[in-house]
């Protein structure tokens, strides 16, 4: 392993475009909205869903604000183990990371780590990791996820250096059968 930690950091551009989309559909939801109760007074479904549309894109646009200041790196490769902010406040033993892929959903990448029990069972998963485990389930991903869209580094090069450093830190009689 290097001596030197290795950080990813988010892409405050895509951040940015992100932030934007999430703007351009509050205001698209404003807009449907006014005109909704414009032409069929406040109980029309398209009010209800122009409300809909504002909060969940303004929260968006809130969480995506907060990420385009957050300097902190959202991934560090170190001696320790694997740090995904996303995932656990603690860093992951290299040794229980039994194994690492890259798929796509909906066309956006993510990360997916098979974690050993003892790593499941001991980690303290951030509350949005805990919350999404059973709906990742029923997709088939049976790993913690997490995110590649944002990143600084293309989601398979961060598979491939969290494998490569998984495998070096498994004790050498796993390495070699």
């Amino acid at each position: 392993m290097t001596p030197t930690a290795i950080v990813v950091h988010r892409s405050r551009r895509k951040m940015a475009l992100l932030l934007l989309g999430a703007v351009a559909f509050v205001a698209l939801g404003a807009f449907m909205m006014k005109v909704s109760y414009d032409e069929q007074g406040a109980g029309a479904f398209g009010v209800f869903i122009g409300l809909v549309s504002i909060l969940f894109f303004g929260l968006c646009a809130v969480v995506g604000l907060i990420r385009i200041f957050d300097r902190r790196p959202a991934i560090e490769f170190s001696g320790e183990g694997l740090l995904a902010r996303d995932v656990s406040a603690e860093p992951i033993a290299w040794q229980d990371i039994l194994a690492a892929r890259m798929v796509t959903y909906r066309r956006q990448p993510i990360i997916e780590l098979m974690l050993s029990p003892s790593a499941e069972q001991s980690l303290p998963f951030t509350r949005t990791v805990r919350f999404t485990r059973a709906a990742n389930s029923g997709l088939g991903f049976h790993g913690v996820c997490l995110s590649g869209a944002g990143l600084d580094i293309p989601a398979t090069q961060i598979v491939e250096m969290i494998g490569e450093w998984a495998e070096r830190a498994q004790p050498e009689a796993l390495a070699h059968p």
